[in-house]
């Protein structure tokens, strides 16, 4: 983990993913963020798209620091090294009956091969895995909510010198417009780039699929206030919600595939 972002985790905050969690399942919030309940297992869509997020940084920290554009092969490498890691990790990966080590490796080599035919390249890359802390504010009573924290995973500049935060993705298929122009992620880091200096700096989803031909999808957005208030609150709803204790199950087909479900359907 970023050193700096660790740091800023290590004080009372709530993150895009925390909150997401909280609306998707509180029963699921309770276990990972209060209880801290041990995993039984991680999602390999999970542990394969932080090997793909390694491999992508290193593409763009090299970029940053004016060497050459790496090559596929030096790419692969990154990726194989942070899918072994993943894998031997203390908590195991969990694959569908569908999957196997051998075919998401081969994969993601194919992923990365579209990457680099299809992704733009910009004007200059100003930061990578970039860590950010801002303010949130409850606009009804003037209450300031735990500060939000996370990380940018690339910042470039346009030609016309102006930035663009970038946002790495894999999935299993192209995303929808109902998916890109509600994005939760997409309208907190269009607020964050904001009250970071960044201007109004879009975001930019570079989407990988990870299907038998993987595609690259790029979907720039922006959000306007009323996306930005509409996210506060929320965040403030989830806040106090949580502040209350009101940690209930939501029952539903993800409950399969929960890494807390050993505690959590049991009892």
């Amino acid at each position: 983990m970023n050193s700096a972002l660790a740091l800023l985790r290590k004080e009372e905050h709530i993150s895009v993913s925390a909150l997401n969690t909280y609306i998707r399942c509180p029963k699921q919030w309770q276990h990972r963020y209060l209880l801290k309940t041990e995993a039984s297992h991680r999602a390999s869509a999970l542990a394969f798209g932080t090997a793909i997020h390694k491999a992508l940084a290193a593409h763009y920290e090299a970029l940053n620091d004016g060497k050459e554009e790496l090559s596929h092969e030096a790419l692969s490498t990154v990726f194989r090294d942070s899918w072994a890691f993943q894998l031997d990790g203390e908590v195991p990966v969990l694959l569908s009956d569908k999957e196997s080590v051998d075919g998401l490796t081969d994969t993601g080599i194919k992923m990365l091969e579209v990457f680099l035919d299809k992704a733009p390249r910009y004007a200059g890359v100003a930061e990578v895995e970039m860590p950010w802390s801002i303010e949130l504010v409850d606009e009804q009573t003037g209450e300031a909510l735990p500060r939000l924290v996370g990380v940018f995973d690339a910042v470039v500049r346009n030609g016309d010198g102006g930035y663009l935060v970038l946002e790495h993705k894999t999935g299993a298929r192209r995303f929808s417009e109902d998916r890109v122009a509600y994005d939760t992620q997409v309208t907190v880091y269009g607020l964050a780039a904001k009250l970071m200096g960044l201007g109004e700096a879009p975001v930019a989803i570079q989407l990988l699929t990870k299907t038998k031909n993987p595609a690259f999808e790029l979907y720039e957005t922006r959000r306007t206030a009323a996306d930005r208030k509409d996210f506060i609150e929320m965040a403030v709803g989830v806040t106090r919600a949580i502040k209350a204790g009101a940690f209930y199950p939501v029952r539903d087909w993800p409950c399969r595939g929960c890494e807390y479900a050993h505690r959590c359907v049991a009892g």
